[in-house]
């Protein structure tokens, strides 16, 4: 028993057209600082997203217990994925790095405002990711919120927020916002490269992977389907309300 994904869809449909990635609105580097100043705390915490479901699968600590069947299979995807976002090739071959770090390169190439990210940064352990500190952007707290709760709500939601929140969405949501842009390779390389890269491997490789997730936790169970169903619609949501916060202030 899987997902009924008709309403998942009608609001990934209003996201793929959200007019902050169809109607040009990102056409100078100046619109570009301000998005990804905004932007890049939905690039953190997709990998706070991400280490949840890994832990859930293999859990690390000093004593390791051994996964058999079925869930070696997700350990190998959920590895897999983790492999790519922690430890991607960077451009041009030049050494690994996060999906993460390489998003701060490429703001620190065009200049973006890295002071809110990493100010949020040097206090969420102390004082937690929910803290809306005064140089934290309150329209990306409201979306790191959302984050969070889904993992509250269990692996099943988190895995269903992770995939139809993410990384089925990106591909066509990236792609669009290249071809809107005005601003060109040249202008800002990395940025280019971080798009393409998560164009080529969500699509290809991390969406179907994490569509298998969603099923191992759900595990056929009529109400974690619902629950699942109802993390993913919010996931997408947020980010709608997201891109219409950031479109505001552009």
């Amino acid at each position: 028993m899987k997902l009924n994904l008709s309403k998942i869809n009608e609001s990934r449909l209003l996201l793929e057209n959200h007019s902050l990635l169809v109607t040009n609105t990102i056409q100078s580097l100046d619109d570009l600082r301000i998005f990804m100043k905004h932007h890049v705390f939905a690039v953190w915490d997709f990998m706070s997203l991400l280490k949840t479901l890994q832990h859930e699968i293999v859990p690390s600590g000093k004593l390791w217990l051994p996964t058999r069947g079925t869930r070696s299979d997700i350990a190998r995807m959920i590895n897999e994925i983790v492999l790519c976002e922690e430890s991607d090739i960077g451009k041009d071959g030049a050494g690994s790095l996060s999906h993460f770090d390489l998003y701060l390169q490429a703001m620190m190439e065009i200049g973006a405002d890295l002071k809110p990210i990493k100010d949020y940064l040097s206090t969420v352990t102390t004082l937690g990711h929910h803290e809306r500190c005064h140089f934290s952007p309150s329209l990306a707290m409201d979306f790191v919120d959302n984050t969070f709760k889904t993992i509250d709500d269990g692996p099943h939601c988190a895995a269903a927020s992770f995939c139809y929140g993410r990384e089925s969405v990106i591909p066509s949501m990236f792609s669009k916002l290249l071809k809107q842009i005005n601003i060109s390779e040249t202008d800002a390389p990395k940025f280019h490269y971080y798009l393409q890269r998560h164009i080529e491997v969500d699509g290809d490789e991390h969406g179907p992977m994490a569509e298998h997730l969603v099923n191992y936790f759900c595990k056929d169970d009529p109400f974690l389907i619902h629950e699942a169903e109802q993390a993913a619609i919010a996931a997408i949501k947020a980010r709608i309300k997201f891109f219409d916060e950031i479109e505001k202030e552009l």
